[in-house]
C-alpha cells in the first residue's frame, strides 16, 4: 500500500485551488472534496490491485482523480465494471462510515451534512457517461457485453460527446461556471477520437497475441469488426473455416 501512495501525484492546479479556497475561508470545504475524491480513487486502486493490474501513476486535480494504467483491453467484462465501480462503492462505504461517526456524535452536524452533500454530487457527476469519467467506461463494459467492441467505442464516444453537451447546456442555464471543467473534459473526448484507430487495432492484435477469457464459440463469422470481447471466432474463408487469430493475421498484417 505504501508504495500506491507514492504513485499518488497532486496536480499544481489543485494545491492552487486549496490554497484560494484557503484566502477565501472554504478550507472545511476543499479538504472534505479532497478527501473524498482519494477515497474515490483508492476504489479504483483496490480493484486494480485485487485484478493485479499495473498502476503508473494517479493524479489528483481540483474535479477528481484520474488513474494511469497499464491494462488490456480483453480483461473480463465483470471486472471493467467492478473497476468502473470501484470509486462509488468507496464512496459509499465513506457514506456509511461518516453516518455511523455523526450518530454517536464523533462528527458535528455541518461537516456530516457537507460529507454527504458532496459525496452525493461526486457520485452521480461520476456516472454521467462523459469520457473520462467513470459512467463512460462503465457504458463501454456494458455495450461490450451485447455488441461488437468497435461498435461499443463509438458507441461511448457519441453518447460521450452528446452528455458533455447537454450537461453544459444543463450548468448555463442554472448559471454554474465550469469552464476549466468543460475544457478538460472536450480535451479527454477529443484524445479518445484521436486514439480510437490504435485502440481498435490493440483490440485485434491481443486477439492473436494472447489467450483470453470467452464464454461461446461463434462459427461463420464474415467481418472481423463484428467481433465482441468474451466471443471466440471461426471466420469462413472460401470452404474452410479460420480460427479468428490466424484470420486476423491475414485481413489485418497481411493483406
Amino acid at each position: 500500500m505504501k508504495n500506491i501512495f507514492l504513485k499518488i501525484k497532486i496536480d499544481y492546479s489543485t494545491y492552487l485551488i486549496m490554497l484560494l479556497s484557503l484566502l477565501a475561508g472554504y478550507i472545511k470545504n476543499i479538504s472534505i472534496i479532497f478527501i473524498i475524491v482519494i477515497i474515490h480513487e483508492l476504489g479504483h486502486v483496490f480493484f486494480f490491485k485485487l485484478f493485479k493490474i499495473e498502476i503508473e501513476k494517479i493524479v489528483i486535480y481540483p474535479f477528481g482523480g484520474v488513474s494511469y494504467i497499464k491494462k488490456k483491453i480483453h480483461e473480463r467484462i465483470y471486472r471493467d465494471i467492478l473497476i468502473s465501480l470501484g470509486g462509488i462503492i468507496f464512496q459509499l462505504i465513506l457514506i456509511l462510515i461518516i453516518f455511523m461517526l455523526y450518530k454517536y456524535n464523533l462528527v458535528v452536524e455541518r461537516t456530516y451534512i457537507l460529507f454527504i452533500k458532496y459525496n452525493i454530487n461526486i457520485i452521480l457527476f461520476n456516472l454521467i457517461p462523459i469520457i473520462p469519467l467513470d459512467g463512460s467506461k462503465l457504458l463501454l463494459a456494458i455495450l461490450s457485453k451485447f455488441i461488437a467492441y468497435k461498435k461499443s467505442y463509438h458507441l461511448m464516444i457519441i453518447i460521450g460527446i452528446i452528455s458533455l453537451i447537454l450537461y453544459i447546456g444543463f450548468n448555463l442555464i442554472y448559471k454554474v461556471n465550469d469552464l476549466i471543467l468543460y475544457i478538460y473534459l472536450g480535451m479527454k473526448i477529443y484524445e479518445v477520437i484521436k486514439e480510437e484507430k490504435q485502440v481498435i487495432n490493440k483490440f485485434y492484435l491481443e486477439r492473436i497475441l494472447y489467450d483470453h477469457y470467452y464464454n461461446k464459440i461463434i462459427n461463420n463469422i464474415d467481418d472481423i469488426d463484428k467481433m465482441r470481447l468474451d466471443k471466440y471466432y471461426y471466420f469462413k474463408n472460401k470452404k474452410r473455416f479460420i480460427n479468428e487469430r490466424d484470420y486476423i493475421r491475414i485481413v489485418k498484417y497481411r493483406s
